[in-house]
């Protein structure tokens, strides 16, 4: 395959993977010279579009190139004249007697002379790049070559779907069969998060770009991943799931193979990258630097990415900060653990793919425990289930409230008092206890005093009478709508619900 075709083709996928705007200021008047090997040498018009394509596109570029020819490829960007378009009708000239015409024999001999070598830049990073100085003549760089059947070079495996026998990591790869959208128990703790995933599954790079999922263990952040995944891939994208512990053993062992060009192939050439578990990377060097140009790569290109974890950037006190800020690029989403009639409707959603039927109030019982996860959930769900089968008997409550009741031993929460509230939303506003109980109307004060009203209702078992007295003897109604306040900024507000979840954590640890 003759190079300025691969260099054409190239820049197809050029063009849809970056702006409109960005692909004509760069890559016109740009063409492929020379391929040798994996080594494609592509002429631009001058020196500074071709340090500016090798710093900023040329990852992307040589990307492009690679899933063409089948292999890891290398580009080297050339400051020369283009070769100018033959005439649309030639004359017939006289032929020499080796069957070319003189001028055409004197253009030959122009492009056989030696030409100065390409010079290293000391900032590539495994590309080259060279400035010649542009030819007095137009050089013919590209010679008329007899037209041979070329063998058919393999297309390299789409990313993230791979065989077993190309990949030993493959079923690693996969998406989850039933992790998609229709089965996701939507509720008031996880909606947003919903919400922000069908958006992003609709509109991939469009939005959101990333799009941040955080929240507690078994919530359902690595399901909308997959849903998300599953949504791309049925529209033709190519789609990366991988978790953060699986990105950093690759990379190490690319790096001991020496095939990282294989690797970052892999994941700088899909349309969606999903990562779960992100904060697992935090102070892992090496895969920090290498995801952090995985990231830059992607979003220039404007490919979706989608990130999964336990918390916010803010409090992965590991990472770096060039990716703790890239990460809050996009939007951030959180899923809180579920409230009662939320754990309702999930158990009531497991319950249909049991082989018996659950009754109402067995359910009830099972969701009345505060439980943080869906798969403590349906721990529960099953344990009672195989109960009433290895025990013969009928699934009533009495045999529920006998099965689970180990399980409702050791998920007991411990009593929170109200002291212990007060003094962690103090400690979370900068403030000390004393200042909640007092008359004071300050903003900053008023505020962590309604959301202390807040988590003193939904933490302790505690009465409005008795909130009031425990905030320095406040009317029952004060309570009502401090409660009512935070309630409403909690559903609308992504910086309320990142508080009232740090003062969460707080008080759990």
């Amino acid at each position: 395959m003759e190079a300025k075709h691969i260099w054409q083709t190239a820049l197809e996928r050029v063009r849809r993977r970056i702006s409109p705007g960005a692909y004509a200021t760069w890559f016109s008047g740009t063409s492929g010279l020379e391929l040798s090997g994996s080594h494609l040498t592509v002429a631009v018009p001058t020196t500074f579009a071709a340090e500016h394509l090798r710093q900023r596109f040329g990852e992307l570029a040589r990307i492009a190139v690679s899933e063409i020819i089948g292999r890891s490829a290398e580009i080297t960007f050339v400051v020369g004249e283009m070769p100018a378009a033959p005439p649309a009708a030639a004359p017939r000239r006289r032929r020499t007697s080796r069957g070319r015409s003189p001028e055409l024999a004197q253009q030959v001999a122009l492009v056989s002379e030696p030409r100065p070598a390409p010079t290293r830049s000391t900032r590539a990073q495994g590309q080259r790049y060279a400035a010649q100085p542009t030819l007095a003549q137009p050089a013919l760089v590209s010679l008329p070559q007899p037209r041979a059947a070329a063998p058919a070079r393999p297309r390299l495996t789409p990313p993230l779907a791979p065989t077993r026998s190309a990949d030993p990591h493959a079923a690693q790869h996969e998406l989850h069969p039933r992790y998609v959208f229709e089965t996701f128990i939507v509720g008031a703790s996880n909606r947003f998060a919903y919400a922000a995933a069908q958006e992003i599954a609709a509109r991939p790079g469009e939005r959101y770009n990333p799009l941040f999922i955080y929240g507690g263990v078994g919530l359902g952040k690595t399901h909308l991943l997959h849903a998300i995944g599953r949504v791309a891939r049925e529209k033709g994208m190519s789609v990366a799931y991988v978790t953060a512990e699986q990105f950093t053993n690759e990379i190490i062992e690319a790096i001991h193979q020496r095939t990282t060009a294989e690797f970052r192939l892999r994941y700088r050439a899909v349309d969606v990258l999903l990562v779960d578990d992100v904060q697992y990377i935090a102070g892992k060097e090496s895969t920090e630097e290498e995801f952090f140009h995985t990231f830059n790569t992607l979003h220039e290109a404007n490919r979706q990415i989608v990130l999964s974890s336990d918390r916010t950037p803010h409090d992965m006190s590991r990472l770096h900060d060039r990716l703790r800020s890239r990460f809050a690029w996009g939007l951030m989403a959180d899923i809180q653990p579920p409230g009662f009639e939320d754990r309702l409707a999930i158990l009531r959603a497991k319950a249909q793919s049991q082989p018996v039927s659950i009754p109402e109030n067995v359910l009830e019982y099972l969701a009345t425990p505060e439980r943080d996860s869906v798969r403590a959930l349906e721990a529960a769900l099953n344990r009672v289930v195989a109960y009433a089968h290895v025990m013969r008997q009928p699934l009533d409550l009495q045999l529920a409230a006998l099965a689970a009741a180990p399980l409702t031993s050791q998920e007991r929460p411990r009593e929170i008092s109200e002291a212990r509230v007060i003094q962690a939303v103090a400690e979370q506003y900068g403030l000390r206890p004393e200042d909640l109980l007092s008359k004071s109307r300050s903003h900053s004060i008023a505020w962590a005093r309604q959301v202390a009203m807040y988590l003193l209702r939904e933490q302790t078992p505690a009465s409005l009478g008795q909130i009031g007295q425990a905030l320095g003897g406040r009317d029952h109604t004060t309570i009502m709508h401090g409660y009512a306040r935070i309630s409403t900024a909690v559903k609308t507000d992504e910086r309320v619900r990142e508080e009232i979840a740090a003062i969460r954590a707080a008080l759990r640890s």
